[in-house]
């Protein structure tokens, strides 16, 4: 395991993260406004079982961290000492990535106006750039362990997750 480098925020960090959290704080406004605008019930429902897939991927990945990790006892979770690759890591790279990903999904569903769903495009393109740069991070931290779960896991797709997994179970 190499030593992960601390890394200064760049500008177009910064600019990144202001931009998501404006497009975030906007779309939960317009949840609470626009609910079902189209009277579309259909969609509502639909948002509703996005919403449990981000509730797993979001939640349940946090306490896979913690306790699959090796987090030393007064940590943070994100201070794991052990590739993480079971549970919801078993399926994708970035659960908790994913999971925010389903969450602004179903918010869109949810009100069914058309900038709920342009604010949901932007904060999934800067979410995907994130992970990217997270990958080169855990490359940095897990070396040749972590390269080889990028072979094995998709980033953010969980059909192809889902399927590789089962794929992988059969030939074990």
């Amino acid at each position: 395991m190499t030593k992960l480098k601390k890394k200064n925020f760049r500008s177009t960090d910064k600019i990144f993260t202001t931009i998501f959290t404006i497009s975030f704080l906007i779309q939960i406004v317009l949840m609470f406004m626009f609910f079902n605008e189209l009277n579309l019930i259909i969609f509502v429902y639909i948002g509703y079982i996005i919403w449990g897939f981000s509730l797993y991927f979001g939640l349940i990945s946090f306490w896979t961290f913690k306790k699959r990790g090796e987090v030393q006892k007064g940590k943070s979770y994100i201070n794991t000492t052990q590739l993480v690759d079971k549970g919801p890591y078993a399926i994708v790279r970035h659960p908790q990535y994913l999971g925010g990903i389903f969450f602004t999904i179903s918010i869109s569903f949810w009100t069914q106006i058309w900038l709920s769903l342009i604010l949901s495009i932007i904060i999934i393109i800067l979410t995907y750039h994130w992970t990217d740069a997270e990958d080169n991070k855990l490359i940095d931290k897990f070396g040749e362990d972590y390269k080889k779960y990028k072979e094995k896991v998709p980033r953010l797709n969980p059909i192809l997750g889902i399927i590789k997994y089962f794929i992988q179970r059969k030939k074990d």
